[in-house]
């Protein structure tokens, strides 16, 4: 166990040592000058509504619908 502890401990000594010159990444989204956030960014879209909702139905069917539901499941 002391084998890859030594191994682990000197992994991360060369990896401390090198992070001055080492980047977390090198895609070219993540180089150069980073924007900062703005207002505008942080807007929403407002609410999204599906086109095709279903019909709203009164309450009285809802229960109606419920019941039978629950009538149909206890038998």
């Amino acid at each position: 166990m002391a084998t890859s502890d030594s191994a682990q401990d000197s992994v991360f000594d060369k990896v401390a040592k090198e992070s001055d010159n080492s980047t977390a990444s090198s895609h070219p989204s993540h180089q150069g000058k980073q924007e900062q956030a703005q207002a505008y960014h942080h807007q929403s879209k407002g609410p999204q509504l599906s086109d095709n909702l279903p019909e709203a139905k009164g309450k009285d069917e809802l229960k109606a619908k419920a019941q039978e539901m629950n009538d149909h499941v206890s038998k």
